[in-house]
């Protein structure tokens, strides 16, 4: 990706907005373009932070695995999203695997590099811890939904949030199409495949959504989140 199209996707995430022009240029001076195939791992739970990473292509699962080989999907970041920010501000090993879904393009600020850049200018901190709040209020409305919504409530909740890259970007509310399969959505919702596939062919037939191999497109994010209004 050139130049111009890093800086756009970078102004589209509200991890950058309203930041100054020079601050954003920095970040991509300092930064590195990484390339990631399929099913390669960004890092691993436990990994010492490297760096702080942006999609630009492609997208990326952030999953827990456990030593049985059970797998539990946290999220699926698209274009636009960014990840690693948690051990980056506290400097703790990292909590999850990154995992490419499909070929992906990322790009890489190494950790030094940004903290140099935070302490130059102490007043960037408080963009950027609001950012990371905004990351803690939606792991607590998913911890909410996983605990007291019904089904077709907590995939309500899922598919808004991986339309809106999780409250990062704004997205139209019509013609969204998610790089997810129907199995994903299973263990982000905590349910079946055929539970998730009753659910979104009610919702295809009302018009709010159209199924894909491999992918949903959203026609209508409203009528989505009119059901987690109604609770």
């Amino acid at each position: 990706m050139e130049r111009e199209g890093i800086k756009q996707t970078l102004f589209d995430s509200h991890w950058f907005q309203g930041l100054p022009d020079a601050v954003i240029e920095q970040m991509i001076s300092d930064a590195k373009l990484k390339n990631f195939t399929d099913g390669q791992y960004l890092y691993s739970k436990g990994d010492e932070p490297d760096g702080l990473y942006a999609i630009l292509q492609g997208a990326v699962v952030a999953e827990i695995n456990s030593k049985e080989g059970k797998c539990a999907v946290l999220g699926i970041l698209e274009k636009g999203s960014w990840l690693g920010e948690i051990s980056i501000f506290d400097g703790s090993p990292r909590p999850s695997d990154a995992v490419a879904r499909g070929s992906a393009q990322l790009l890489f600020i190494p950790r030094d590099k940004f903290n140099a850049l935070l302490d130059a200018q102490p007043q960037l901190y408080g963009h950027f811890i609001a950012q990371v709040c905004k990351r803690y209020r939606s792991a607590l409305r998913m911890l909410e939904a996983s605990l007291i919504r019904s089904l077709p409530e907590r995939l309500a909740l899922r598919l808004v949030d991986l339309a809106t890259g999780y409250g990062e970007f704004h997205a139209g509310t019509r013609g969204v199409t998610l790089s997810v399969s129907q199995e994903e959505l299973a263990l982000l919702a905590g349910t079946t495949r055929q539970r998730i596939n009753q659910e979104l062919k009610k919702w295809e037939k009302a018009g709010w959504v159209s199924l894909g191999y491999g992918n949903i497109t959203i026609h209508d994010c409203e009528a989505l989140e009119g059901l987690l209004s109604k609770s």
